[in-house]
């Protein structure tokens, strides 16, 4: 409401010497006008605010058809969110909190007005009914808002959550308030330094944004990004924190399905070529730069691969892909690099291995899928793989180099009948 505006008075006032005196003090005040509409009964004011238009009640509580807490249970019914000051003869503190517990805004003795009191009173009743309504749009923003908003006290203990809190954490806003957010979603895989980080730059009074993994109320994680940013008072000092929680859980699924593509063979589930060569690299930087560490590479190359396309027909060469890869898979350690080249090309990078690990491996390897049989309507399908031994050495410029070494023993194990490991150097 603008300062030079009307501010419209619905007096509900049986006593005319009262009503008299409110009308005078509201008509002497030096801090704005006021139109005020004078009616002695709760079945007149009904009238008149269906009829006309108002900014504020006062109300006595003593009338012809009300009386006491009555009155202001029916007049709020009435006036709905229309600010409501109460004017009684009564003088009791206990009694005035009673009148705002049933809906009142503010309380005022009869006669009792001073200078100007009566209309700070009625500007004052107004300024918190605007601010009220402004909070509960506020709220109702909050609430409808698909992320989870969270506010702490500077403690980090809850004070207010919205829905979409529950609904993400499955703890209700109820449950939550009271406790700190981490008592309910910690999940144990952030460690202490990232919360020494996160609580360094909120206590700085910077906004703090990142991403973590939460546990929800029946223990299932998720992932969630948050935004927290402190609130501080006129003086700096910070009172309270706002989070806001989003969880990112299908984003961090598909970003793991799209690295997985892009780092995979997608019918072997191996690495591919690409990602391979990157690890080589890596692994031929920690030989050069470790004195006693030592790695191999083997490359492996299905015997007569191009007859079982042949013979049986693509789809069952593509089964025995997979299974030559699951048979790589099963025989190489946790630490070992396994991928698929491309065709039947295959390579295995030995973590830490010397010549006596890769050649056991290797050969184990080789046995199984010697014995490997898959079954076919034409009949039984048999396989078995060449592999080319290298180690990597510390004068190589590129992971080029030891491929190339443990190509040229993969043919020359070919070159002597195939279905045999062959190191390089022979």
């Amino acid at each position: 409401m603008s300062r030079g505006q009307a501010i419209r008075v619905l007096l509900v006032e049986d006593e005319d010497g009262d009503a008299h005196l409110v009308k005078m003090k509201l008509g002497q005040t030096q801090s704005g006008h006021f139109e005020v509409t004078w009616t002695q009964s709760l079945t007149d004011a009904q009238r008149c605010l269906a009829a006309s238009s108002f900014d504020v009640i006062l109300l006595d509580l003593s009338l012809p058809d009300s009386e006491g807490l009555a009155t202001v249970h029916s007049a709020r019914v009435m006036a709905i969110d229309m600010p409501i000051v109460v004017l009684s003869g009564r003088g009791d503190t206990d009694f005035a909190l009673t009148t705002l517990e049933a809906g009142a805004v503010d309380y005022m003795v009869k006669g009792d007005y001073g200078y100007d009191g009566l209309a700070r009173v009625i500007r004052y009743a107004l300024l918190r009914t605007e601010m009220e309504a402004r909070n509960n749009l506020l709220i109702a923003a909050l609430e409808a808002a698909a992320n989870g908003v969270v506010i702490t006290d500077k403690d980090a203990v809850v004070i207010w959550a919205n829905s979409a809190f529950g609904r993400l954490t499955g703890y209700s806003p109820e449950e939550a308030v009271g406790k700190n957010p981490n008592q309910l979603t910690k999940s144990g895989l952030q460690n202490a330094d990232f919360y020494k980080d996160m609580w360094t730059v909120l206590l700085d009074g910077q906004n703090w944004r990142g991403e973590l993994v939460n546990k929800r109320k029946n223990g299932s994680l998720y992932h969630e990004e948050l935004s927290i940013a402190p609130v501080k008072n006129g003086t700096g000092e910070i009172t309270h924190f706002v989070g806001i929680k989003e969880d990112i859980t299908e984003r961090k699924e598909m970003e793991a399905q799209l690295q997985k593509l892009a780092s995979t063979d997608p019918l072997t589930g191996l690495f591919n070529r690409r990602v391979f060569l990157e690890k080589l690299e890596l692994e031929r930087a920690k030989v050069a730069r470790l004195p006693h560490y030592s790695a191999v590479l083997l490359m492996l190359d299905l015997d007569f691969f191009k007859r079982v396309n042949d013979a049986y027909g693509h789809a069952t060469g593509d089964i025995v892909l997979k299974v030559f890869a699951e048979i790589a898979r099963n025989t190489s350690r946790a630490i070992d690099i396994a991928a698929r080249l491309g065709g039947e090309e295959f390579a295995i990078l030995l973590s830490g291995a010397d010549k006596n690990d890769a050649l056991i491996m290797a050969e184990r390897l080789r046995e199984q899928v010697a014995k490997t049989v898959i079954d076919h309507d034409a009949g039984p399908v048999q396989i078995t793989v060449s592999i080319g031994a290298a180690t990597l050495s510390v004068d190589d410029i590129n992971g080029e180099a030891v491929l190339h070494r443990a190509d040229v023993a993969l043919y020359e194990a070919k070159d002597r009948g195939r279905n045999q490991t062959c190191w390089f150097g022979f």
